[in-house]
């Protein structure tokens, strides 16, 4: 039993290891919504470099912001940099889970019960998606206290950020999430 336990674990880390490389390459790479015009396309890429790169730059590069979206940013990036950390401890532990596979010739099997596993949390993903304003409401009150993700209309950052980069978002990182399980799966050992 507590065999079966920790093997379960160690997929499950490998899992999370998977989702948050998907994760971090999206969130890299995909910066606004597919075939949008960014009017302000250098005051969002001095955003999006202030939310990624680590560097604590100055509001006054981003004066177009009010003081809300201000600090809904800062919140922002405090999530994406705790999300990059435990990324790099999922890294970890995935490599201390998976040398050993390698090493004793495990590693088919493991392959097996991670994409079991794997396709089985992308089916829940796409049954939560149905309901996708839901789900993404419920995912922003819980990382966002006092709804401070809440703006008008006519707020920059909800131009940037639509619900439909959201969305499109989440269709990107599913399909690339599905596609890793489908290469793990056929991967000859």
């Amino acid at each position: 039993m507590v065999k079966k336990l920790l093997y379960f674990l160690s997929v499950l880390i490998v899992l999370i290891s998977i989702y948050l490389t998907v994760f971090e390459l999206i969130l890299h790479t995909f910066h606004s919504p597919f075939n949008s015009i960014i009017e302000e396309s250098t005051a969002q890429n001095s955003t999006w470099v202030y939310l990624l790169k680590q560097h604590y730059i100055t509001f006054i590069e981003l004066d177009i912001f009010n003081l809300h979206e201000k600090r809904h940013l800062l919140d922002v990036k405090k999530v994406f940099e705790s999300t990059y950390r435990l990324w790099l401890l999922s890294l970890a532990f995935s490599l201390l889970v998976l040398i050993p596979l390698i090493i004793h010739k495990k590693l088919k099997i493991f392959s097996i019960y991670l994409c079991r596993t794997g396709f089985t949390f992308n089916i829940l993903l796409l049954i939560l998606s149905l309901n996708f304003l839901n789900t993404f409401t419920y995912l922003h009150t819980l990382l966002f206290s006092k709804n401070t993700w809440l703006f008008p209309k006519d707020s920059l950052l909800i131009e940037w950020f639509p619900l439909r980069y959201f969305q499109e978002f989440f269709v990107v990182f599913w399909v690339l999430s599905f596609l890793v399980f489908l290469y793990v799966k056929y991967k000859k050992y």
